[in-house]
């Protein structure tokens, strides 16, 4: 008897135990999405935090990153079964093609460094690599949306877990869809006014505000941009 309440006891503990943990790696893989959600915003704003600023901020968002890809290794996980399914294949698609794209950006953000590594000596003045840089970065911060727009209801059912929220409500239900409504549209708008398509093509734009936007109104935009495309790609994937 004394042995089977300490083996019930043990297994509670346990069971108590993986539940924590488990509970506590969902918690930092939702934090670290934030923060780098946020830097990638920062790293975004060159023109206002300066090049020795956006280097540090790359390097960083380039460490969590790798953080980032490690919690979520699973996901390049492949099998005959994975083949079958459309979904899970193109979500395998964009994971490859943005880990592609952010290899490209660090290794030509190296190659064009003017503080954090230009002590290597391996800096490069071509005008292909400062282009393709900025296309990478662009192409990188797009399908960053998608891949997280790909991910939205997953994310959004965490979301209302944290937060007293009736899904089922009409108030709730209307606010959402308004929001969406204004975060696409303005989204949409933003990415002309910053000539998104343009810096994707590496093409060099010049104008488009009427004045220099300050850094919130800055931060604002491609805020809405990146809600846009994260906005657009999960009705699509909803259908």
């Amino acid at each position: 008897m004394l042995l089977d309440l300490q083996a019930q006891h043990f297994f509670f503990n346990k069971k108590k135990c993986v539940k924590v943990k488990i509970g506590d790696g969902i918690l930092l893989k939702n934090i670290l999405n934030l923060v780098m959600t946020l830097f990638l915003l920062l790293i975004m704003d060159y023109h206002f935090i300066g090049n020795e600023l956006h280097e540090t901020c790359g390097a960083v968002f380039c460490l969590l990153l790798i953080f980032h890809n490690m919690l979520n290794r699973h996901w390049y996980g492949f099998s005959l079964n994975d083949a079958q399914n459309l979904r899970r294949m193109l979500m395998m698609l964009v994971n490859f093609f943005l880990a592609s794209l952010m290899v490209t950006v660090f290794v030509t953000g190296m190659l064009i460094s003017l503080t954090l590594f230009a002590p290597l000596g391996i800096r490069s003045d071509s005008l292909f690599i400062h282009d393709l840089h900025q296309g990478a970065a662009y192409a990188s911060f797009i399908l960053a949306a998608v891949h997280l727009g790909l991910h939205w209801r997953m994310l959004s059912t965490k979301f209302k877990k944290w937060l007293p929220i009736d899904d089922s409500s009409f108030g709730w239900i209307i606010a959402k869809r308004s929001a969406s409504i204004v975060v696409i549209t303005y989204g949409i708008y933003a990415s002309f006014v910053h000539h998104i398509g343009a810096n994707l093509l590496m093409q060099h734009s010049f104008g488009g505000w009427g004045t220099e936007p300050s850094l919130w109104f800055f931060l604002l935009d491609y805020f809405a941009i990146l809600g846009g495309y994260i906005g657009i790609t999960h009705y699509l994937w909803s259908l």
